[in-house]
């Protein structure tokens, strides 16, 4: 069973996920638009700090996306916003990164024993911050 570090790791990755897609569409966004992506990116850097410091607290080894993830999820988003970078389409895209996220977390919190109530509560507050991006995209559709 895998245990907190893996949980403050994952959390750590898929908030820097979120950043860089985020960064990825931010020259196509304007107005309330953009406003709504720099404060979705400011919550995941602080998920990110946080993760960091309790993963360093722990003696754990922070581990960065891969070098191969970030590649595809560039490619992903510049081929998806050379084709359509309407606002419509740019938060139809948050959404769907936003649900993946969800997701990963879902699966990665159900299969690690997580002892520390702090990374516990981290996770949920994830959980919680994609749910509330998903919703602040849907207005942006």
């Amino acid at each position: 069973m895998k245990d907190d570090c893996t949980l403050l790791n994952h959390i750590r990755q898929t908030t820097e996920m979120g950043v860089d897609g985020i960064d990825s569409v931010m020259e196509y966004a304007e107005g309330s638009f953009r406003q709504a992506l720099e404060q979705q990116r400011a919550e995941y850097k602080k998920l990110h700090n946080a993760a960091d410091a309790l993963l360093r607290r722990t003696g754990g080894v922070p581990e960065d996306l891969s070098a191969f993830a970030k590649w595809s999820s560039e490619l992903s988003a510049g081929l998806k916003t050379m084709m359509d970078s309407s606002q419509s389409n740019l938060a139809r895209m948050m959404i769907e990164g936003n649900t993946m996220g969800v997701t990963k977390s879902l699966q990665t919190i159900k299969t690690c024993d997580v002892r520390d109530a702090e990374v516990s509560r981290l996770a949920e507050k994830l959980l919680a911050t994609e749910q509330a991006n998903i919703d602040q995209m849907k207005a942006f559709l």
